[in-house]
């Protein structure tokens, strides 16, 4: 009886011990690693440029769109933000020249976002100005600022600034290594990664909610809406590219549905390495037809931003050396081809910080 009480104890032991391997296995993929840093960095460069691009753009006709001058007077925006218990910080004064101190403020914030220069506070900044911006005007906003305002809020707990970065050179000058055993390395590390989760959870809530909605629409369901949508004038940039396509029966209706199936399905294909790149494809070229065919650019190029996300570290570290293989392969090739004209072999990056590729 004693011999059989003790295996029973021994394997008792063995089953806590397993499990307490699994637990710090799990602490340690949470807390040791921080995830996403090369996705995180394209997140950086891509929204700042569509933001950039917006401001400069628009830049002569600024005061008529977000200042003083706006048909959404500055009375009325009070009143609407009063309603909704929001802010915004262009609503703090009426006049003139602080509407351009701040308007340029945000163009010098937006620039400092996108060369990662100060990341860890400039994030916060640009969180703001932009929540502000859109409440400045809110009836020229397109689902793309949407999903960027709330990427952003998510974006002010990650590390953004981890490659490609003026921030990520100053650490390397430095020589700067990181402590993966501190508490406070750790903390930080688990805040990365929830921040990254959840920017990921709500670009695939935002398709799969997307594709939901379009399969009640009588249209989706017959095959017929990208016909109708493509007739549109306001959405046709090119109203003879628009006709090659709507004329032809086949498209439409393979276009309509592709598109609902790959949006119901775009968090299920990301769980599997092969399926998630087929549905990355699938929706950058969906989000490429929309900018040709829609001409709603800024919302492609933000939704396609945020998409990258989903790309492997790895896939960005090999994608690095080609492009630095071919471009020290051409400026061999403009000297006279002094090493023969073969492409100079690129070593890896050398990461600053500890990241699962």
């Amino acid at each position: 009886m004693s011999g059989v009480t003790a295996q029973v104890r021994e394997r008792g032991r063995e089953r806590a011990r397993e499990l307490a391997g699994r637990g710090w296995g799990l602490l340690e993929r949470v807390s040791g690693v921080r995830y996403g840093l090369y996705g995180l960095a394209v997140l950086r460069i891509g929204y700042g440029l569509v933001l950039l691009a917006h401001l400069l753009v628009n830049y002569v006709d600024r005061r008529v769109l977000w200042g003083p001058e706006s048909p959404w007077t500055p009375k009325l925006l009070k009143e609407d933000l009063a309603g909704d218990k929001t802010f915004s910080v262009f609503a703090f004064s009426d006049s003139g020249p602080y509407f351009e101190v701040v308007y340029h403020l945000f163009i010098v914030i937006v620039v400092a976002f996108v060369v990662g220069w100060r990341t860890r506070f400039v994030t916060p900044l640009l969180a703001v100005m932009v929540w502000s911006w859109h409440e400045r005007e809110p009836w020229i906003l397109d689902g793309g600022d949407n999903i960027m305002q709330l990427v952003l809020i998510y974006a002010c707990f990650a590390q953004l600034s981890g490659r490609w970065s003026l921030d990520a050179r100053r650490l390397a000058r430095k020589g700067w290594v990181p402590a993966p055993d501190s508490v406070r390395w750790r903390l930080v590390t688990v805040l990365h990664n929830s921040a990254l989760l959840a920017c990921l959870l709500q670009v695939s809530i935002l398709y799969m909610n997307a594709g939901l909605l379009k399969v009640r629409g009588e249209m989706w369901q017959e095959g017929t809406a990208l016909y109708y949508t493509l007739q549109v004038e306001e959405f046709q940039p090119f109203p003879w590219l628009s006709r090659l396509v709507y004329e032809n029966d086949l498209f439409v209706t393979a276009g309509t549905y592709a598109a609902v199936l790959v949006q119901v399905a775009f968090p299920l294909l990301m769980l599997n390495p092969i399926s998630r790149r087929l549905g990355l494809v699938a929706v950058t070229g969906m989000h490429l037809g929309i900018g040709l065919f829609m001409g709603l650019s800024s919302f492609s190029l933000i939704m396609i931003t945020s998409d990258l996300l989903f790309v492997r570290g790895a896939t960005y570290q090999r994608a690095g050396r080609v492009v630095k293989a071919a471009y020290r392969w051409v400026r061999s090739r403009r000297r006279g081809g002094a090493d023969g004209g073969v492409p100079v072999a690129v070593r890896p990056e050398q990461p600053l910080v500890l990241e699962k590729p």
